[in-house]
């Protein structure tokens, strides 16, 4: 499966990029807002992983455009604000949400979820 790792941060990119490329995930990275929008256009994520607060356009903005646009991914909001509640998440569409600082073990988890209900949609 494909992941799309979004984030301002280069060492959270290379560090989660890394991780779950040993883990066997074809990984692409964005280091804004813009480039992950132009990486989605591109290519089929099963799971995108999107830093809230990004120049260019935040994680909120593009899971806006996400879902103006009728992708299917699963998008996972990754945030260092407490004040992002599950509720709210849900609310502007994302399937799940983690706080920083980010804790691999929890991307490789919700990486290894999705990518079971991947497998199941294209068979």
């Amino acid at each position: 499966m494909r992941v799309l790792v979004a984030d301002d941060e280069e060492d959270v990119l290379r560090f989660t990029k890394n991780f779950l490329e040993k883990k066997g995930f074809t990984v692409d990275t964005a280091s804004n807002g813009k480039e992950a929008i132009e990486l989605l256009e591109l290519k089929d994520y099963g799971v995108v992983f999107l830093d809230e607060n990004m120049p260019e356009l935040t994680g909120l903005e593009v899971v806006e455009y996400m879902k103006k646009n009728g992708f299917n991914s699963k998008i996972v909001l990754v945030t260092g604000y407490t004040s992002i509640k599950e509720d709210l998440a849900k609310l502007v569409g994302v399937d799940e949400y983690l706080q920083k600082p980010i804790d691999l073990e929890k991307i490789l988890s919700l990486a290894n979820k999705y990518n079971l209900s991947f497998e199941k949609e294209k068979a």
